[in-house]
């Protein structure tokens, strides 16, 4: 059932700062989580490079995402879209603003995982020596890096369908507001 609810009008649009971030964040986000899975089945020796630029493009997430976190709060944003469902309107919400707290969350997992599990002095050392990394088993953020990675696949998936979704059921082209 549809809200006679004057909806925003696609002319408001978030900052060009935050449309850059979004974009790139979903770029690297998209390239992340296959890399990431791709690394699990291989030897340490094999995918130092790979663990490099994984971890390049996440620390960059991180710190896209403390920028946006920050635009957040001290920018004008586009009202929240009316579905026309209170609980879809929450759902909305709740997605957009976990994917703040999940990015951070896996940031800082991400960085544990780098320090406390020898990646990092592995990258420095000049020969990337793999016996300086500990076992999967024995690095606790690494089990919480990859249930917090899968919970964002679920989450991105969720506002992908959430978009298309809105843009079948009110005939606009809501993706305007963010490019």
């Amino acid at each position: 059932m549809m809200s006679s609810q004057k909806q925003p009008t696609i002319k408001s649009k978030y900052n060009k700062g935050t449309i850059a971030i979004h974009w790139i964040s979903a770029i690297l986000i998209l390239a992340l989580f296959p890399l990431g899975k791709y690394m699990a089945g291989i030897p340490v020796i094999e995918k130092i490079t790979l663990i490099r630029i994984h971890s390049a493009f996440g620390f960059l997430v991180f710190i896209l995402t403390i920028i946006r976190s920050i635009l957040f709060f001290t920018s004008k944003r586009p009202e929240h879209l009316s579905t026309g469902s209170k609980v879809n309107d929450l759902l909305a919400i709740i997605v957009q603003r976990s994917f703040y707290f999940l990015l951070l969350a896996i940031g800082i997992s991400g960085s544990a995982i780098m320090i406390y599990g020898g990646y990092a002095d592995a990258l420095i050392s000049s020969t990337a020596l793999p016996e300086l990394i500990l076992p999967k088993n024995e690095i606790a953020a690494l089990k919480v890096h990859n249930i917090l990675a899968t919970i964002m696949l679920v989450l991105v998936a969720m506002h992908i369908v959430g978009v298309i979704r809105y843009n079948l059921l009110h005939k606009t082209n809501v993706i305007k507001r963010i490019a």
